[in-house]
């Protein structure tokens, strides 16, 4: 790979790492038993040998330069380590490289194999893999898996910067606490000397993307931890040496893992990178990150298809009238969600856990509305939540052991979640993913996760009561990459409560995921145009009509214009005895179209994503949210201009599209009045648009196309 240099050298004595990924540079060394950051750029230079050999700037004794952290056996092992060996393997994605420095514990029986992932793009990945060369079980009780300095002050005062005024450093993540806040992405001024931010409780919409900015020099550092459970990231500014520094990595109550003696175990990954240029520059890096090498590659003959998906709602033929209703309108694929499960029709949720048919499907069950679906020329796809285990369920009254406890007591009663580092739970579960995508034939598949388990079950191992999240993400992991591996030409969906488990865990095994189950306006493109900040419009994935109300809350155009930013699921389409001849529907089918049509091309080969509102989150007052998709090669794009406020003064956004190639005439349609009009590049990049809306919660959506010469 041209794009990709890994060395190992010695610099001063010190055995060294050096990567090279794109633009970024990336050196470590073990210097007097601890494994520390040397010196990273992200510009592509190697820093001169003499500069080298006197880095790092910082006492490793007094500042925090450790690239990783590890307490086992109550233990500190930031220190005390021998370099064994360093080599190179392919990565276990297609077109990456990693690189492994192999560190002993002197005191400790601990070997820890360091591996950082390249894939040619600015952003490197990095895990550990941690084994117990002893003869007892270690207990892992805390890891932070990346760790170190992201920048350190020491730019000349005569810079145009007021520090008096601004802080040096920024912190960007998701203030997501509950439900319906997925994409509430906010900064904060890193001015105290420690902030810590810490999803625990069970808090599955807090997902682990942050973005540190320098204010001085304008770079942006991308970190993501790939982990969907409880997670702790820390940012400290040293004020006296004006050093900004973090730690991330998975949280919980120790042990959060017990390794037994010759056993291996892997953390989770990080994946960081820094870039230069404005915000939607270093998100298209990041996204190259992703596209190239974390989430999986679409199957060849499902880029992007527009769905509709509805709870089996009524007994029998039901299902299959919404199916026609589908067809008729002109989606490309058709889900049965939850309810088609279980001995009895009814209150599905309360039978999770039994992923039998039930017999008040129409005849033939299952397979006869596949059958259906595809005789209607679409993709068929199913819901499941193969994690959880409902008492109600008669896989619970068989094996109520299966059920995760919170405290050993054998009273839980609040976790409705199968334990899957009970081995047969955990082959049970791999089971029934395997058969419903396999039996069924799907085209596409679901799974959900509604559960919440604030500090995680427990499990007697070796003396220790272990906390069982490390273990059931290895389970769910390891299925969905058996998964991919087997069944290469399904697409995967994942959902949880919505937007929950987002993170690049549950993404690197998932083909798109679920913006939110509050899907209605403004909430729905205001989180779209937020969590595209770090993952790729065209895998997320919107609910459409989710809420009984949605439609209430803005006019049709907008209410259906937000189906074009992400990949769109129409829950139904009103009554089954409904006249689909109206307004209603004949907009419906239009927009419809146009995701299919002039926005498929787009949305399906890689995005380039403008935010002209980036940093409006979901909550905090705001006049416009406007987010734009061009193609790569700048021949087409939309926006959309959605009105938030109600501020009369601020009627007119003056709207300069991004994705324009000066040099060429474009033609250019207003969709709310349908005029179509030509104007050069230069023009509508540099003098722009004047879009004048009035009422708030009101929209225009802007199509351009080149013209050809």
């Amino acid at each position: 790979m041209d794009n990709v240099k890994i060395m190992f050298y010695k610099t001063k004595g010190r055995d060294t790492a050096r990567y090279v990924s794109g633009t970024t540079v990336y050196e470590e060394c073990l210097q007097n038993g601890r494994f520390i950051q040397l010196f990273r750029s992200s510009s592509g230079q190697v820093q001169r040998e003499n500069v080298l050999d006197n880095l790092p700037a910082y006492d490793p004794l007094k500042h925090p330069i450790n690239t990783f952290n590890l307490v086992i056996d109550g233990q500190s092992l930031h220190n005390q380590w021998s370099w064994i060996e360093s080599f190179k393997r392919p990565g276990k994605c297609e077109g990456t490289e990693e690189a492994v420095v192999k560190l002993a514990h002197k005191i400790r029986p601990i070997t820890v194999n360091v591996v950082t992932c390249l894939d040619g793009t600015a952003v490197l990945t990095r895990y550990l893999e941690i084994t117990n060369t002893g003869s007892t079980p270690a207990a892992l009780s805390h890891i932070s898996v990346l760790s170190g300095i992201l920048w350190q002050d020491k730019y000349p005062f005569e810079l145009p910067f007021d520090r008096s005024q601004k802080s040096t450093f920024s912190l960007g993540y998701f203030r997501s606490q509950v439900q319906g806040e997925e994409g509430n992405f906010v900064w904060q001024p890193l001015t105290s000397e420690i902030y810590r931010i810490e999803k625990s409780r069970g808090n599955m919409f807090y997902n682990p993307y942050f973005i540190v900015k320098n204010e001085i020099i304008g770079e942006y550092f991308f970190i993501a931890l790939a982990w969907s459970e409880n997670y702790g990231a820390e940012f400290a500014l040293d004020r006296v040496n004006k050093i900004l520094s973090f730690n991330i990595g998975p949280e919980g109550p120790a042990p959060l893992r017990v390794i037994a003696p010759g056993e291996t175990v892997y953390s989770p990954k990080v994946h960081f990178g820094a870039m230069r240029g404005n915000i939607d520059r270093a998100t298209d890096i990041w996204y190259q990150h992703l596209r190239s090498s974390v989430i999986p590659r679409r199957p060849e003959n499902k880029k992007m298809y527009t769905i509709a998906g509805r709870v089996v709602e009524k007994p029998g033929d039901w299902i299959l009238r919404e199916i026609d209703i589908a067809a008729e309108m002109g989606v490309e694929a058709f889900m049965v969600d939850a309810g088609w499960y279980g001995k009895e029709f009814g209150e599905w949720w309360k039978l999770r856990g039994d992923w039998f048919e039930g017999d008040f499907l129409p005849a033939g069950g299952i397979k006869a509305i596949r059958d259906y679906v595809h005789s209607k020329g679409m993709l068929f796809g199913m819901w499941i939540e193969p994690e959880c285990l409902m008492e109600g369920s008669e896989t619970f009254k068989k094996h109520p052991e299966w059920k995760l406890e919170s405290d050993l007591s054998g009273h839980t009663d609040h976790y409705n979640l199968i334990n899957l580092a009970n081995p047969e739970a955990a082959k049970h579960v791999e089971e029934v993913i395997m058969r419903v995508i396999g039996e069924y034939q799907l085209d596409f598949y679901k799974t959900d996760y509604n559960q919440r388990v604030p500090e995680g079950g427990l499990n007697l191992r070796d003396g220790y009561a272990e906390n069982e999240a490390w273990r059931h993400y290895e389970v769910i992991y390891g299925i969905y990459d058996r998964v991919l591996k087997e069944f290469p030409g399904i697409a995967l969906e994942s959902c949880a409560s919505g937007g929950g488990r987002l993170d690049l865990g549950i993404m690197s095994r998932f083909h798109y995921g679920c913006q939110s189950d509050f899907s209605y306006f403004p909430r729905s493109i205001r989180s779209i145009n937020a969590l595209t900040l770090f993952i790729p419009p065209e895998s997320l994935c919107y609910y459409h009509n989710h809420f009984p109300f949605a439609h209430e809350m803005t006019d049709l155009d907008t209410h259906l214009r937000v189906t074009l930013f992400a990949i769109p699921i129409y829950v139904g389409f009103g009554a089954q005895n409904a006249e689909r001849t109206g307004i209603y529907y004949e907009k419906t089918r239009k927009y419809i179209e146009l995701a299919k049509g002039f926005c498929r091309p787009i949305m399906a080969n890689h995005p380039v994503v403008y935010h002209h509102t980036p940093y409006i989150g979901v909550d905090v007052p705001a006049e416009w949210c406007v987010l734009e998709y061009a193609s790569k090669d700048r021949k087409m794009g939309y926006v959309g201009l959605f009105r938030l406020g109600a501020d009369q003064n601020k009627n007119e956004y003056i709207l300069k599209p991004r994705g324009i190639d000066c040099s060429r005439k474009y033609n250019v349609t207003m969709d709310n009045n349908g005029v179509t009009f030509t104007i050069s590049g230069a023009d509508l990049k540099n003098k722009g648009l004047s879009i004048l809306i009035e009422n708030s919660y009101t929209s225009e959506l802007i199509l351009y196309s080149a013209v050809d010469e």
